[in-house]
Parts: C-alpha cells; sequence; structure tokens
C-alpha cells in the first residue's frame, strides 16, 4: 500500500488551482477571430477551423477561383490573428518559457513554405497529391454522374 505524503494543505491549494486551469482551458477554447473583405466574413477558432461564413452578392459575383482564393487569404489572416491571441495567453498564463517551447513547436509564420521558392502544388507525396496544401487549379477533367461512364446506357 503506497503512502500519499502531500499534506492535506498541500492538496487543498492543488484543488483550489483547478478552476483556474479550467478557465484557462475554456479561455483558449474560446478564442474566435473574423476577418472581412470582398462581400465575404468569416471566423475562425484558435486552430484556424472555419466557424462562420457569410457571404453577400459581390462575394459571389467573384466566380468560384477568386472567391475560394479570397476565402483561403481571409482565413489565414483570421488564423495568425488567432494564434497570436493564443501565445499571448500561453505566455500570460503558463510564463515565457512555456510560450517559447510551444513557439518553437507550432510555427507562428508561413516563411518555410513561402521562402522555399517552391510554387504551390509542385511537392508531390508518394501517391502523386499535392504536399503544399490547397490550391485553385480546375480539375483536368470534368466530373461524370454514374450513368454516364462507359457500360451504361441513358436511354433505359
Amino acid at each position: 500500500m503506497s503512502t500519499d505524503e502531500r499534506s492535506v494543505d498541500g492538496l487543498i491549494r492543488i484543488a483550489e488551482d483547478i478552476p483556474e486551469t479550467t478557465d484557462f482551458a475554456a479561455g483558449m477554447d474560446a478564442i474566435r477571430n473574423t476577418a472581412r473583405g470582398e462581400g465575404i466574413a468569416l471566423s475562425v477558432d484558435l486552430q484556424g477551423k472555419l466557424v462562420d461564413l457569410t457571404l453577400d452578392d459581390r462575394a459571389l459575383a467573384l466566380g468560384p477561383h477568386r472567391l475560394a482564393a479570397e476565402i483561403s487569404r481571409l482565413s489565414d489572416e483570421a488564423s495568425t490573428r488567432s494564434l497570436q491571441q493564443g501565445m499571448r495567453a500561453i505566455t500570460t498564463e503558463c510564463g515565457e518559457r512555456i510560450a517559447e517551447a510551444i513557439g518553437a513547436y507550432v510555427s507562428t509564420d508561413d516563411s518555410d513554405q513561402r521562402g522555399s521558392g517552391q510554387e504551390p502544388g509542385s511537392a508531390r507525396d508518394d501517391e502523386g497529391f499535392d504536399a503544399t496544401g490547397p490550391t485553385m487549379e480546375p480539375l483536368s477533367s470534368p466530373r461524370r454522374g454514374p450513368w454516364q461512364h462507359s457500360g451504361w446506357d441513358q436511354r433505359g
């Protein structure tokens, strides 16, 4: 049988710290940032996940490629602000050393890809998929419905 050598006062101090930790986690989870432009308003969370998207007629008039590019640009802008806000919260709550360790793990800029000289879509994985992220290139062939494959006849 093991014995716990912590004092009652020590355990009370630990218990008093639990709500602060929970509040910090809830605060981190609540981080949201919004970006607007070209008739688009979007919000992302701390991980950069899209949590709200509003489009007006100006956005719809952009066409699919420009619309996708603008949504991507605005998402990057809002995600960067969310990450910076999260890093400030970590620095305040956990201290500079912890924040620096997290900052070393999570790059706060895209210099590794932008500075590489690679064009988007130029790096491929072992299955031939784009390894640098999404691009706005059109499909090389149109998509087909199941009735349009060879051997299928639409005439019944």
